[in-house]
């Protein structure tokens, strides 16, 4: 047995050896050189990412945001946030002036007008009451202007942060690598790498707060802001240079548990009734980790994330957040993005008592229409294989993939760009009808970030791309 082992052995080495290749022999190219096979025929006469993005339809998901971003900045308008300290304004130190001298003037009045007045008693207490009361509202004015000036005083307004009146500002709050600006993308409802997208990586560091307008809404923002604890953003004076009480909503995010810092920072924000929103991202991450590790189930792992927040970090459920910026329309982000806009919810549920949905009649009077009206205007349902496609997504080869319903934009790394339309049978979704992914292939890429594409020829190589957003 040994030695006919020995001998099967040593004539699969002389068959691997007369086959192989070296350098001197010139070998053939690689058939494990997918990266140039699945691309092989395709015409690179394309639009870039972002061109191609401005050709595909808004989805009525994003026009009812934008309808409930116009709602909100309509009552903003109207009326600023009561935590903001605002300046104030020469005309309304105008009319205090003006308040307090038609009061010296009514008590000049009421004091010739006294002794005439004589037994009419009544009117005299009448008019004592009347003089009373603008006094009390004299009074009152001066205090709260005096308090506004005094907050300006102690907690500037940032030089940065240049518009606050007639404007919606979000602060967004956390250290490198949370997935702040994944994050900031997916509020916005933005597609990845549409115009105005918010550079990921895991190199990222936000060292200066940076502004991103919402999509046709310059005047509602999101600040992505430098976390605390640091030499440049001390801990001690980050309400201040942060300039957190002229936001309209802070949101503090954390990928794992929240420190001492930003419990602190809750507290700040809760004294001067700033309200918040604490936020747990890459909860897909830990739920994987946690099936993998300790084989327990979905929604477990999110019940004892939810748990250890509230026992041990004491955040409140109607405030804490659990969400995955690569499945935006899961976990609690559709809850974080309609408690930023009250309007959302109102325009989604038809039993509210101001309900009037988008494009009718009742609306339009205030706001443009929008796609609610439209025939089919449910977006596209998309089967599991493709939902775990939508994104971005690179190779080894320097290719990067961006995944849209059913198509494939493709950018080289010489920046040729095409588009692939994916087609999909009753078990998986095809590249060419040459590679496929099946729900197997998806499931595994949610833990790993890698995916990879099989293919039917023999004498293919898998396609392995990874995500990147």
């Amino acid at each position: 047995m040994p030695s006919e082992l020995l001998s099967a052995l040593f004539k699969r080495r002389s068959d691997v050896d007369s086959s192989g290749q070296v350098w001197e022999s010139k070998p053939a190219e690689s058939s494990a050189d997918a990266g140039a096979l699945h691309l092989a025929g395709l015409a690179f006469d394309g639009p870039t990412a972002q061109e191609w993005l401005k050709q595909l339809e808004p989805s009525p998901e994003e026009d009812l945001l934008a309808d409930a971003i116009a709602e909100g900045l309509a009552e903003r308008e109207q009326t600023a946030p009561s935590h903001l300290p605002l300046a104030v304004k020469p005309e309304e130190k105008q009319r205090l002036k003006q308040l307090a001298a038609e009061l010296v003037a009514m008590r000049e009045v009421f004091s010739k007008e006294r002794e005439r007045l004589g037994a009419e008693q009544e009117e005299v207490r009448a008019k004592q009451t009347n003089i009373a009361k603008r006094e009390a509202e004299l009074q009152a004015q001066q205090e709260e202007q005096k308090k506004r000036e005094e907050a300006r005083k102690n907690y500037p307004q940032p030089a940065w942060l240049d518009k606050v009146e007639g404007c919606i500002n979000l602060a967004v709050v956390g250290n490198s690598g949370v997935g702040k600006s994944l994050l900031i993308n997916r509020l916005r409802r933005l597609r990845p790498q549409a115009e105005g997208w918010a550079a990921v990586g895991v190199n990222e560091t936000t060292r200066e707060p940076t502004m991103y307008p919402y999509p046709n809404q310059p005047n509602v923002r999101l600040w992505d802001l430098p976390g605390a604890g640091t030499a440049a953003v001390p801990a001690e004076t980050y309400l201040q240079d942060m300039g957190l009480r002229y936001f309209d909503r802070v949101v503090v995010v954390s990928a794992g548990r929240f420190t001492e810092m930003e419990a602190v920072l809750r507290g700040e924000l809760e004294r001067h009734s700033v309200p918040y929103y604490m936020v747990r991202t890459k909860v897909d991450q830990d739920i994987a980790n946690n099936k993998e590790d300790n084989f327990v189930e979905k929604q477990e792992t999110l019940k004892q994330i939810r748990d250890d927040l509230e026992n041990t970090h004491k955040v409140e459920t109607n405030s804490l957040y659990l969400v995955s910026s690569r499945d935006p329309d899961d976990y609690d982000l559709p809850r974080l993005l309609a408690d930023l806009f009250p309007g959302l919810k109102r325009q989604m549920d038809p039993d509210a008592p101001v309900f009037c949905p988008a494009g009718t009649p009742a609306f339009q009077g205030n706001y443009a229409p929008s796609a609610w009206t439209d025939a089919w205007a449910m977006p596209p349902a998309l089967s599991m294989i493709l939902s775990g496609l939508q994104g971005g997504w690179i190779d080894a080869h320097g290719c990067s993939y961006l995944v849209q319903n059913d198509c494939c934009h493709v950018t080289l790394r010489s920046a040729h760009y095409t588009v692939v339309p994916l087609s999909q049978d009753g078990r998986a979704v095809w590249w060419l009808q040459r590679w496929y992914v099946d729900e197997e292939a998806i499931t595994r890429a949610r833990q790993s970030r890698e995916l990879r594409w099989m293919p039917t020829q023999p004498q293919d190589q898998p396609l392995v791309w990874w995500f990147s957003y």
